[in-house]
């Protein structure tokens, strides 16, 4: 702990002489104490002064102690600082109560000097073993996902050197996914990985022969069939027990259509992970709005009358639904990154 900036103390009693008692023997030993009379002062305090401690008296009017530690436990400025309960009240009951509320240690009346100190730099010394720990951990999570996003730009970087898709591409794909993603009722870190991993989409193509994926003109029946081989390409790929799964259905079942006429395993509905669902309706509205060798681009009305139109074929309804809220944004995404499209 630096003697520069020591740690901040708040102490909280309805009793004048508590306040001034505690403070005086916390003051002596080079802590910053702040002071307040009720649990309202306490979290009135908390707009302008966050402190590394709690003290609170139990027994207070209005609202006591117990009730004001469960209320800075349900604060996100306040939920992980620890609290010690002060209190005349020294049976077994009384203290359980104090730990339920969130207490991590509890100091009996009258003040023992050396105890309350003990007990004071005990958990003042707990709680910035884990500020630093957290940190670390931070600082482990951030470098993770550097390198994770290092790898998915060098596999999207190959799979735009072996395709005549753009950059661009993929950087529109991800931001439709987003969009779709965002309106979903899925877990956050879902929506993370959907966004990070929707670019790889394509990275099977690696394992297609260029006579076939550069072709001109129309694809037989027999190199179709191999172009229909590049999610399972893909997933052998990615197939490692550290890439989420996110990743490899997206780049699996990205071709699967809804009612089941899609590839590589025909499945329909729900078998489609969501996040495969999502990346499919974003690679087709690209597909439609995007110049190719067999057709001009599409409008951005031509291309949603078409997607509108495969609800229930090739696209999940609900998805779809969704896709008619967003579809302004769709347009603005393909205007922002038009050049790629020119």
């Amino acid at each position: 702990m630096s003697k520069s900036n020591p740690p901040k103390i708040l102490i909280v009693d309805d009793e004048p002489v508590n306040l001034r008692i505690l403070g005086s023997m916390l003051q002596q030993k080079g802590l910053d104490v702040g002071f307040a009379s009720s649990a309202a002062q306490a979290l009135e305090s908390l707009e302008y002064r966050i402190p590394d401690l709690f003290l609170l008296d139990v027994m207070m009017p209005n609202v006591d102690g117990y009730e004001l530690a469960l209320k800075l436990r349900s604060l996100p400025a306040t939920e992980n600082i620890p609290i010690i309960f002060i209190s005349a009240l020294d049976d077994t009951d009384s203290k359980i109560k104090g730990f339920d509320s969130g207490g991590a240690d509890y100091i009996s009346k009258p003040f023992n000097p050396r105890e309350v100190a003990a007990r004071v730099f005990s958990q003042l010394e707990l709680k910035e073993y884990r500020d630093n720990l957290e940190e670390k951990v931070k600082e482990q999570v951030l470098e993770i996902e550097t390198i994770t996003m290092t790898l998915v730009e060098v596999l999207e970087n190959a799979n735009y050197y072996r395709d005549d898709e753009t950059g661009l591409h993929i950087r529109r794909v991800k931001e439709f996914s987003k969009q779709l993603a965002f309106y979903l009722d899925i877990p956050e870190q879902k929506k993370r990985e959907i966004a990070r991993y929707s670019s790889l989409h394509d990275i099977g193509k690696i394992g297609v022969p260029d006579s076939i994926l550069r072709k001109p003109d129309k694809l037989t029946p027999e190199e179709f069939k191999i172009i229909q081989q590049h999610p399972v390409i893909g997933h052998r790929i990615l197939d490692k027990e550290t890439i989420p799964e996110t990743a490899k259905n997206i780049v699996l079942y990205h071709h699967e259509k809804w009612d089941g006429s899609g590839y590589p395993h025909q499945l329909k509905n729900n078998e489609i992970p969501i996040e495969a669902q999502i990346v499919a309706m974003a690679d087709v509205y690209d597909a439609l709005r995007s110049r190719r060798i067999y057709k001009p681009p599409y409008s951005a009305e031509h291309a949603e009358k078409i997607i509108i139109e495969n609800a229930e074929t090739h696209f999940n309804p609900d998805l779809v639904r969704i896709f008619i809220r967003v579809k302004g944004e769709f347009a603005t995404i393909m205007e922002t990154y038009k050049e790629a499209i020119e």
